[in-house]
């Protein structure tokens, strides 16, 4: 692949909050996997591990989960938002945007038993360690993005699944050991609805060369017009693809 198309594919990547209920083949899945087992990992330990889940009880169970956790702990702190932002986040007026019930979800574990085999000075050190886990597991996610993009897919990062709370109850239902963390999990299937061009910041002003003092940065002010016009845009594509406001 050169690189002008390369840079095209990434370009027009999107994630895309509304999913079809409709299945979508297994060879499709195991594709998805069969990219992400490639991405690079810390001293080539290969700590991930996919659970793929499709029946239909064991989705619903997650989703009710996510959706409890953002219908409670996710707007009650949305609702302590900077003043200088904007009006908070609410349901209803902002959109509520349930987890979709996508035909799959993927969920990608990290076994921590593997870091046994990092260098001692990163295995004994617990910020390093971990570093190089959480950075490999999100290399396998992004190919598992990568891949789902390529296949025409939609595809969803629920980032939710995070919370301590919330991936405790997750793997409970999926009778996962303790010794696996959840890093992410992903929701695939066939898009509902098209996106709008993505907001962007200008290239010359991300780009530093050598030193780079106060003066090459943007101005708290500037920061701040981009977080409310990025916020912004943001929430509206969230707005767009809740499915209580029947939007297609």
């Amino acid at each position: 692949m050169d690189y002008k198309t390369f840079l095209e594919f990434v370009k027009n990547r999107r994630t895309i909050r509304a999913i079809k209920p409709d299945s979508i083949p297994e060879d499709v899945v195991a594709k998805l996997i069969e990219a992400a087992r490639w991405a690079p990992s810390g001293f080539n330990m290969q700590p991930w591990e996919f659970v793929v889940v499709k029946d239909l009880a064991l989705r619903t169970a997650i989703k009710e989960v996510v959706d409890r956790y953002r219908a409670n702990d996710f707007f009650a702190m949305e609702a302590t938002r900077e003043e200088w932002q904007g009006s908070p986040w609410i349901p209803g007026g902002h959109g509520e945007f349930a987890l979709p019930l996508a035909p799959v979800f993927i969920l990608l574990f990290g076994d921590t038993r593997r870091n046994a085999g990092l260098p001692m000075a990163a295995r004994y050190t617990y910020q390093k360690w971990y570093s190089i886990f959480d950075s490999t597991l999100s290399n396998a996610f992004l190919y598992m993005l990568l891949a789902a993009h390529s296949l025409g897919l939609a595809a969803i990062y629920v980032s939710a699944t995070k919370y301590p709370k919330v991936g405790g109850l997750i793997k409970g239902i999926l009778n996962i050991p303790s010794y696996m963390e959840l890093y992410d999990m992903l929701l695939v299937g066939k898009a509902q609805m098209k996106v709008p061009p993505k907001l962007m910041r200008n290239k010359e002003e991300m780009i530093h060369y050598d030193k780079a003092g106060d003066e090459e940065f943007l101005t708290d002010t500037q920061v701040r017009e981009q977080i409310i016009k990025f916020r912004a845009g943001n929430v509206g594509r969230h707005k767009a693809a809740d499915p209580k406001r029947g939007r297609k």
